[in-house]
């Protein structure tokens, strides 16, 4: 009996912590089939691949394992915090297997939402959710349609979220800890803000993004990705983007678009996306286009195209079946780039 009683014991005490918390598990898998055809890196041929970006097998991909946790601390205060890995079912050297996307812990309650950890930038989050082929080798990211700021997360950060009234306003900065280059004794403390504000205007939603990172000292972890190679930005330089964006909904058309307006060093490319989807019953037709402006002497703008079918046999299975054009134009240098990628796909949510 006294075993029995100190085994009830011990396993009530170690039960507690999870008993005081909520936890979920949640995720996602999906694969694509692609037939790929081009000069953008890639080799000519078929892959199976989750997601997808020019002359990348996976990049931008979907597949995700997510633990999240929440604890009610009373007087409407709740602790939270969310680990959220990448689980690929692609080839373990091309970005398989789990590795790690965001992670935070904080706090929520009247005031808001006060997250610390790595964090999708409020630039990216505010619209890149309105790509319907998003995650997917169709994407616009990463593919000429959207900038690479809406690619990664960023580390060392703090962000906040609020509502006021019918807006959503989120704000983050995101700590400089490189070394200052004239005292290495010192981290370099240029750290980058970025805001966005997403809001009803009648029938439509608004958003507006920023984010500033001169003399961010590690510029590749804001996302920078082609850009940065473009103007050789890596370290100790300027960074500026605005963005505006519109989406509409009427019925079953759904129409968004955004415009970018980057500063890198010298140059200021733009970046302009539009989507529109078209849904008919549990079938909805996609097209997307979109174009960058390099802003720079003998360097070719790149357009991107894709249209696409997705079929939702669920509420948590979706398929589809696509074509993506993506035209880099001379942006690596040497002769003319292009990519063309036909797919299938299933993506399966639990």
């Amino acid at each position: 009996m006294k075993k029995s009683a100190i085994a009830v014991a011990v396993a009530a005490v170690l039960a507690a912590p999870v008993a005081l918390a909520e936890v979920s598990i949640s995720g996602g898998l999906q694969a694509e089939l692609r037939s790929v055809d081009g000069d953008g890196g890639m080799r000519d041929g078929l892959y199976a691949t989750d997601g997808g970006e020019t002359g990348s097998e996976n990049g931008g991909s979907y597949g995700f394992i997510k633990f999240s946790a929440s604890e009610d601390l009373g007087d409407g205060l709740k602790a939270i915090a969310m680990w959220n890995g990448v689980a690929n079912v692609g080839d373990t050297s091309a970005a398989g297997g789990i590795t790690g996307r965001d992670a935070y812990v904080g706090l929520s309650g009247g005031f808001g939402t006060v997250l610390a950890g790595t964090l999708s930038t409020p630039y990216k989050s505010s619209t890149v959710g309105w790509d319907p082929l998003v995650m997917t080798s169709l994407q616009a990211r990463g593919n000429g349609g959207m900038s690479d700021l809406h690619n990664g997360y960023a580390s060392n950060a703090i962000a906040y979220a609020g509502t006021f009234g019918a807006a959503k306003v989120v704000a983050a900065i995101v700590l400089d800890e490189g070394n200052d280059p004239t005292n290495a004794t010192d981290t370099n403390g240029e750290h980058a803000m970025s805001f966005s504000v997403n809001a009803p205007v009648g029938p439509v939603e608004l958003a507006v993004a920023h984010v500033a990172a001169d003399k961010f000292s590690d510029i590749n972890n804001l996302g920078l990705g082609a850009t940065a190679t473009l103007v050789g930005a890596t370290t100790f330089n300027d960074l500026s983007a605005t963005k505006v964006g519109v989406k509409w909904v009427s019925g079953d058309l759904t129409v968004s678009g955004q415009y970018e307006m980057l500063t890198v060093n010298t140059i200021d490319p733009t970046v302009v996306n539009v989507n529109a989807a078209y849904k008919m019953g549990n079938n909805t037709l996609v097209v997307s286009v979109g174009q960058t402006d390099w802003d720079q002497a003998n360097v070719d703008e790149t357009t991107y195209m894709a249209v696409a079918a997705k079929h939702a046999f669920s509420k948590n299975t979706t398929g589809w079946v696509g074509y993506r054009s993506t035209d880099l134009g001379n942006l690596m240098g040497g002769a003319d780039q292009d990519e063309t990628s036909l797919s299938a796909g299933l993506r399966v949510a639990f």
